[in-house]
């Protein structure tokens, strides 16, 4: 009897606990609640369901569960309430919340940093190299812009889903969408890989001895992508750059003590580190005991059309995203202009503007890291230190808040603009004697093309800025409105510019887009600040 007893006891513990946890999911999502339907809602909304109340928390249904939570929450909302608060932040309060989430965001860029820092001291990449001729560029390049467009909606929606389920600290629906996603998004790049053989073969875009470079280049690459958000949603940022940089070294090894060819180097390069960056994201996600026995498993899992009609919005604008990044340079590339062998033809002097203007966009992105963050921990907070009747006080701090945001963001850009100019014409000046430097700054459309670039980077800083505020709470329509619009314009502005003046003005089509994504999206924050009590309220 005692053993039948201690057996009980231990499984109430346990629906305990999970109870427990469902309170802090409902409770970090709404605060103190104001009824047990509210509660039930909110519950319904994290995924949990009727069916698998008795068996994960030893209740009827969700509504016999919610009262728990409610009266929880409740308990919660009394401590919180009883601890003395401060209204005001301390300057060096906010330079630390300013320098951790910064130091955060540029985490994020280390893996380009290190691939740009190899290149720059070793002459090679993971799949590039500084003596490739042209012809061998653009083959690399176009299975290089294929392969992040293909996977920019998957690795979107991956980092959403994945960072959000492991918040919530279930690892087990974190580690089942991180699969299907990565299984998901390496079939549709097979299928467009199959697409783009079939149109090459009827039209031949490029002679078939390139093709299978580009295809194979193009599918390493999806799978370095796909495999690397996985990683980037557990945040393990650190071991990118590292298994990056493992690949990078067998491919010097190869190519220049070993006499392989470049692309085969490229090759083996690649596939070590995708080996590499799979097993480590496996690992990472692997389950323990206690892990697979706390954890619920999704709807989004267990129904594909749900995770696809949840997250449309995110994988659209993850789709968009990079379509903006690259469109310029599928527009000048495509132009005419002498020398241009095939449609699609990689042009060197455009491609260093735009890298070098690349660096202040990595720079002042990070920036982007510690305004949606500041963002999200002031929700609560604040919302607590207004009374109900002053609502417009309300939304009028957020507007303040906001304008600091975008005003410190475009000083910071305009800064960082001008910080790297000169750190790299410094550069040029020491290291002149060297041949590669010579030819970096050999062409007036090296300078002409990162000048342009350099405010448009600064402007999509400031769209994406906009787009994460609306992210946050869950309304991705007016960031999409912005850049659907911003492509349409880009995209125009870029063929007129392209062939009516010079190949290399299709980065005025850049330089447009930005500037309507930047526009637009501000006009859209505006008026979602001025509503932010609703939009708080309606976002759950």
């Amino acid at each position: 009897m005692e053993d039948v007893k201690s057996g009980h006891n231990e499984v109430d513990k346990d629906f305990a606990k999970r109870i427990e946890k469902v309170a802090d999911e409902v409770f970090e999502k709404i605060g103190n609640p104001v009824s047990i339907l509210q509660v039930s809602a909110v519950i319904e909304s994290l995924g949990y369901r009727h069916i698998d109340c008795p068996s994960e928390f030893g209740k009827a249904n969700i509504f016999e569960l919610s009262k728990d939570v409610y009266r929880i929450c409740k308990l919660k909302a009394r401590r919180r309430g009883k601890k003395s608060k401060r209204e005001i932040i301390s300057f060096w309060e906010k330079a630390w919340r300013f320098l951790k989430y910064y130091s955060s965001g540029i985490v994020l860029g280390l893996p380009i940093a290190s691939q740009i820092a190899f290149i720059a001291f070793t002459g090679y990449s993971l799949w590039a190299w500084v003596k490739f001729s042209e012809l061998q560029a653009t083959v690399v390049a176009f299975g290089t812009i294929l392969s992040f467009i293909t996977t920019g909606g998957f690795t979107q929606v991956m980092g959403r889903e994945v960072t959000y389920y492991l918040s919530m600290g279930n690892k087990f629906t974190a580690r089942e969408i991180a699969i299907k996603l990565f299984n998901y998004g390496f079939a549709f790049s097979v299928f467009i890989g199959l697409v783009f053989f079939v149109a090459n073969f009827i039209f031949e875009i490029f002679p078939r001895k390139f093709l299978y470079i580009i295809l194979a280049y193009y599918f390493l690459l999806s799978f370095l992508w796909l495999s690397t958000s996985m990683i980037y949603s557990a945040k393990r940022k650190l071991s990118i750059p590292v298994i990056l940089s493992i690949g990078t070294l067998v491919v010097i090894w190869l190519h220049k003590f070993k006499g392989v060819s470049i692309h085969i180097a490229h090759f083996v390069g690649l596939l070590t580190s995708n080996l590499l960056m799979y097993l480590w994201a496996r690992y990472i996600f692997r389950l323990r005991k206690e892990e697979r026995k706390l954890g619920y498993v999704s709807l989004k899992v267990k129904r594909p059309s749900v995770l696809a009609y949840v997250n449309s919005p995110f994988f659209k604008f993850g789709l968009y995203y990079f379509l903006i990044l690259f469109l310029d340079r599928i527009v000048s590339w495509t132009a005419y202009s002498k020398g241009k062998f095939y449609f699609f033809w990689f042009k060197t002097p455009y491609e260093l503007g735009i890298d070098w203007a690349l660096l202040s966009f990595g720079i002042t992105l990070a920036v982007l890291e510690y305004a949606v963050n500041d963002f999200s921990e002031t929700l609560i907070p604040v919302q607590k230190n207004f009374y109900a009747h002053k609502i417009k006080s309300y939304n009028f701090w957020y507007l303040d808040f906001y304008l600091f945001k975008l005003s410190f963001l475009l000083v910071f850009g305009m800064l960082s603009i001008i910080a790297v100019y000169f750190v790299v014409m410094r550069l040029g000046e020491i290291y002149q004697h060297i041949k590669e430097v010579r030819e970096f700054f050999a062409s007036p459309i090296t300078f002409k093309v990162f000048y342009f670039a350099s405010v448009s980077y600064l402007l999509l800083a400031v769209g994406l800025m906009n787009n994460l505020f609306f992210f946050t709470l869950w309304k991705p329509d007016f960031g999409l409105r912005s850049i659907r619009i911003a492509l349409i314009v880009d995209l125009i502005v870029g063929i007129l510019a392209s062939r009516l003046i010079s190949w290399e003005y299709g980065v005025l089509g850049f330089l447009a887009g930005s500037f309507t994504f930047a526009i637009l999206s501000t006009q859209y924050m505006l008026k979602f600040i001025r509503t932010l009590d609703y939009q708080y309220y309606s976002a759950f």
